[in-house]
């Protein structure tokens, strides 16, 4: 679903142009309210579910707001009040499922950052060749078909990819076949992957891995896997930002696979010990190679799938 189009606009206005400032309502309830007794030409409902999860209304331009990134139990009388007091004869409603809004929401956040319009990067970003590594992505191909798709079948999972940077790993996941979500609170190395079409608006979000749990975009999907690439660089400083990481990965995961990469062994190591402390089996694989400095190390987990685990 594309907003534009639903909305016939040339541009859509969000309260915030970041997912996580989609968290906090209480501006877009403030709007709402200021809104009654406004003059408005127009208003669009989003009904997923059978509640109001947006509204949209046009004074000049459009200007939506939501609670689709973190539901808030009170925001759906506030849309209401408004749609029920505004003077304005052209009203629609649109029943859309709630994925599918969200969806469409994370699309218009990526557009907008790849556009310039909520990003000032687009000078800095760097040429194709100078951001992406061939022999890179070629070495991840190979892991994946000599070692992954072995003991774990990722057809039918989707696939949360946390710290995707850039996407330099994303693109080679794509090539793979795989569904893949990727996260990463880099908005630059994001707008830079959008750019370069490492990343898919409708399938990344500039999130911080450490704060999943704040958000409802677990909620969205169904995830069978989560993997990161080149993670780090660990140190006993940030050991716990990166447990929190690690945390938040297996907690959105019933039963599945993980699978994350490091440079350095004791990076390696510290991955392992923490995911067992989670009740993830694991191993760790040496994928050393003198002629690159990505991907040395690689942790392989499975949560809850015996017939899989057994073999590990």
């Amino acid at each position: 679903m594309d907003l534009k189009q639903v909305l016939n606009a040339e541009s859509v206005l969000l309260v915030d142009n970041t997912y996580a400032g989609l968290k906090d309502t209480t501006f877009s309830k403030y709007l709402l309210v200021e809104m009654r007794d406004a003059p408005i030409d127009a208003t669009t409902s989003f009904i997923c579910d059978g509640r109001i999860r947006g509204v949209a209304f046009k004074q000049d331009f459009w200007t939506l707001v939501t609670d689709i990134v973190r539901f808030d139990p009170e925001f759906e009388s506030y849309a209401a009040a408004l749609l029920e007091e505004t003077k304005c004869t052209e009203k629609r409603s649109c029943t859309v499922k709630t994925a599918d809004f969200h969806r469409a929401i994370v699309t218009h956040l990526c557009d907008m950052l790849a556009s310039g319009e909520s990003c000032d990067c687009r000078s800095g970003r760097r040429s194709h060749i100078l951001a992406y590594s061939s022999e890179r992505q070629e070495r991840l191909r190979i892991l994946f078909k000599t070692k992954v798709e072995l003991i774990f079948n990722l057809d039918a999972a989707e696939i949360l990819e946390i710290c995707c940077g850039n996407g330099m790993a994303t693109a080679t996941l794509y090539d793979l076949g795989y569904n893949v979500q990727a996260l990463d609170n880099d908005k630059c190395a994001i707008c830079e992957g959008l750019f370069h079409h490492a990343l898919r608006t409708e399938n990344t979000a500039v999130l911080d891995a450490r704060n999943l749990s704040d958000y409802d975009f677990a909620q969205y999907h169904q995830f069978g896997a989560v993997f990161g690439f080149m993670l780090g660089a660990i140190y006993e400083f940030n050991k716990t930002d990166w447990q929190k990481i690690l945390s938040e990965a297996e907690a959105i995961v019933n039963e599945g696979l993980f699978l994350f990469t490091v440079h350095k062994k004791e990076e390696i190591d510290f991955i392992d010990k923490t995911m067992n402390g989670f009740g993830v089996k694991g191993q760790v694989i040496d994928n050393r190679d003198d002629t690159s400095i990505y991907d040395q190390w690689v942790y392989l987990g499975v949560k809850k799938s015996t017939a899989v685990s057994a073999r590990i």
